[in-house]
């Protein structure tokens, strides 16, 4: 059975080199990076409840062009086996249909498997926006929030 431990200094930056590839691919809509970047397996479900096999978001990517900018801020990493699944707060400014800018962030949760060959690929993303609070953070959700680089609303 696999335990679950946090990444080494090593694998924390081939994941960390992975996110950025896949931060630049979308920026650029490079739909072949992408192509190789994500199993094809990989299950994306976005901020508004829309999910994609991997043909519908290589789609979407290439037909949208939304991407304007991507920001992270710290990343946890864990890793069962092979498996990496990567935690943390994502800002996205996006072009909109009617070529306004929108900016969405809140929590992602990423997973990526070590491949036959070597590489890291994306296995399912899964981003949760930012929403109304109805209860006051508690102590612990304020020194969590206040120590990312990424400022959540609420």
């Amino acid at each position: 059975m696999s335990t679950v431990a946090y990444a080494d200094d090593t694998v924390r930056a081939e994941i960390l080199a992975v996110e950025e590839r896949r931060r630049a691919a979308l920026l650029a809509v490079d739909v072949p990076a992408l192509d190789e970047l994500f199993d094809a397996t990989i299950v994306h479900t976005h901020a508004p409840g829309v999910t994609h096999d991997k043909a519908q978001l290589l789609e979407h990517v290439a037909t949208r062009k939304a991407y304007l900018d991507i920001a992270r801020g710290p990343l946890t990493i864990r890793l069962v086996g092979e498996v990496a699944i990567v935690t943390g707060r994502i800002r996205n400014r996006l072009d909109s249909p009617d070529g306004t800018e929108r900016v969405l962030q809140g929590q992602v949760v990423q997973v990526l498997r070590r491949c036959e060959d070597g590489a890291w690929r994306y296995l399912s993303f899964q981003m949760t926006p930012d929403g109304e609070h109805v209860w006051p953070a508690t102590d612990a959700e304020k020194a969590s929030i206040a120590a990312t680089t990424i400022e959540q609303k609420g």
